[in-house]
């Protein structure tokens, strides 16, 4: 080999070594500059995940994360020293919001995205927002009213979603086994089980009740009452960036304190979303009521 083309692109170990690490500090600070250089927030989005996230109308997307968000947004815009920068939507799916964050295509995640500890080697999260569990819906006319009655059945879940693991982890210690198939979207999976090819159907609790609220027929499924793990949902944003994750959490914060968020989680689970139809919830959950007390008291 000619050793003038090694010496031509021969550098110093400190130097190879700074090569290294630069891009990655580069990744983790840049939210804000790329947010100014690009001219517009970019926000994440789900359209299937009423209601944290869905669309109220074509292009308008909705729902509990939405509003948590806005006062972040705001927050972004005073940052910046812009008060109109406008904001773009961008909706995602469960397998791609990963890499929609880590590449910096999105700045925010606003939809219903749990916090975990494999997650968190790919992004970062806020304070939580929302507490839920793990459930699994039925047909009622299976007559099934417990976990148990489920062994040896199929269970759909959404691929790339904790539901999926929430039920390996239940089944170990309570000797239960059951097939797992996975779908696509939650219509694929509600679709599974409207049709008989699976026996349940297994999604956070709020999103199973939201999505089987919306059905001509909701009477025809239940939500069976055991709740296979607990769910902390939060606001995604880019990981290692700690300005951004500031910004975030204090928007959160200030808006918890002041009331507003627990007014947003009035409207979109403790009130009807349709002329004649029920709430999600029928009061709030110990540890939503926990959530809103902490950080008033904080």
């Amino acid at each position: 080999m000619d050793t003038s083309m090694l010496r031509r692109f021969w550098m110093p170990l400190p130097a190879i070594a700074a090569l290294l690490i630069l891009p990655q500090w580069a990744h983790a600070q840049a939210t804000l500059e790329k947010i100014k250089s690009r001219g517009q927030i970019n926000v994440g989005y789900r359209s299937l995940a009423a209601p944290f996230s869905f669309h109220q109308a074509p292009g308008a997307p909705a729902g509990y994360s939405i509003e948590i968000c806005k006062p972040v947004i705001e927050r972004l815009r005073t940052a910046i020293g812009n008060k109109n920068l406008p904001v773009k939507y961008i909706e995602t799916e469960v397998d791609a919001r990963l890499r929609l964050i880590s590449e910096g295509s999105v700045d925010l995640l606003c939809e219903n995205v749990t916090d975990t500890p494999e997650r968190r080697t790919r992004m970062a999260f806020s304070t939580p927002v929302f507490i839920d569990a793990i459930q699994v819906a039925v047909r009622s006319k299976d007559k099934i009213s417990k976990l148990e009655q489920l062994h040896g059945k199929s269970i759909v879940s959404i691929g790339g979603s904790t539901a999926g693991p929430a039920l390996d982890q239940y089944a170990k210690p309570h000797a239960v086994k059951w097939k797992i198939a996975k779908a696509v979207n939650p219509d694929a999976a509600l679709g599974q089980l409207q049709l008989g090819w699976v026996a349940g159907y297994a999604r956070d609790g709020a999103l199973l009740a939201a999505q089987l609220a919306a059905l001509p027929n909701a009477s025809d499924y239940q939500i069976l009452p055991e709740r296979l793990s607990v769910e902390t949902i939060a606001i995604g944003y880019r990981k290692g960036d700690e300005a951004m994750g500031t910004l975030v959490n204090a928007a959160i914060k200030e808006s918890m304190k002041s009331g507003a968020t627990q007014g947003s989680y009035e409207q979109w689970f403790l009130k009807p979303q349709k002329a004649g139809g029920k709430p999600l919830m029928a009061a709030m959950p110990a540890e939503m009521k926990t959530l809103f007390d902490t950080a008033k008291a904080d």
